[in-house]
């Protein structure tokens, strides 16, 4: 059980952060700057995206109960907007996207603040890295463990992709093109898949037809 909760919770941030389709885009951001540099941009980037999805990790069923929305009703948006970033990545939509919103924050702002635009928000807790946290949480009990091991992966999948900005410069170049679309390929299927699942069983619990 426990296992179970670790490897889904794996794959589905694995998938909405994709640390590996990430590497290309960060690269233009190290490229140029000192090894002091690089890790400054590193550690801020990687603890604001830490500190963003665990307040939503920790509060977001409380802003929801707030604001009126049954997490039923977000896991029905939820699942729809992750279908979208799940067609995005099949079609390599995604990528240009991400190098877009890279393109004008380097024209746009100085290397203090890329670790938190764009770098942490959003390209790296976007809004499916958030929608999948809280799902991933309210999927969970209460106690202590499940909530350690429902994280875990969370903080795993960021150290990744702290490490994808760190390596970029380099990996980004040795890294063909075809194998970072094949494998955001894979995950998009996996993404879509899963999604479609939060969308049934949101509509299921809402119409009562569980």
């Amino acid at each position: 059980m426990v296992l179970n909760l670790f490897i889904e919770n794996f794959i589905l941030i694995f998938v909405a952060i994709d640390p590996v389709g990430l590497l290309p885009i960060f690269a233009p951001f190290t490229k140029g700057l000192s090894k002091a540099e690089v890790m400054q941009l590193t550690l801020r980037s990687g603890f604001t995206a830490f500190f963003v999805l665990l307040a939503f990790w920790c509060f977001g069923s409380t802003i929801l109960y707030y604001m009126g929305i049954s997490i039923d009703s977000f896991k029905i948006i939820g699942g729809l907007f992750l279908i979208v970033i799940a067609y995005q990545m099949l079609f390599e939509q995604r990528q240009e996207q991400r190098q877009d919103t890279m393109d004008k924050a380097m024209r746009d702002s100085a290397l203090s603040s890329l670790a938190t635009f764009p770098i942490a928000i959003p390209l790296i807790s976007g809004p499916g890295a958030i929608a999948i946290t809280m799902l991933m949480q309210e999927k969970i009990d209460a106690n202590l463990e499940q909530q350690i091991v429902g994280f875990l992966p969370i903080v795993m999948v960021l150290a990744m992709a702290a490490a994808s900005l760190w390596l970029s410069s380099k990996v980004a170049k040795a890294l063909p093109t075809s194998v970072i679309g094949a494998i955001q390929r894979v995950f998009g299927l996996l993404l879509g898949a899963l999604a479609i699942e939060f969308v049934i069983d949101g509509i299921k619990t809402t119409f009562g037809l569980a």
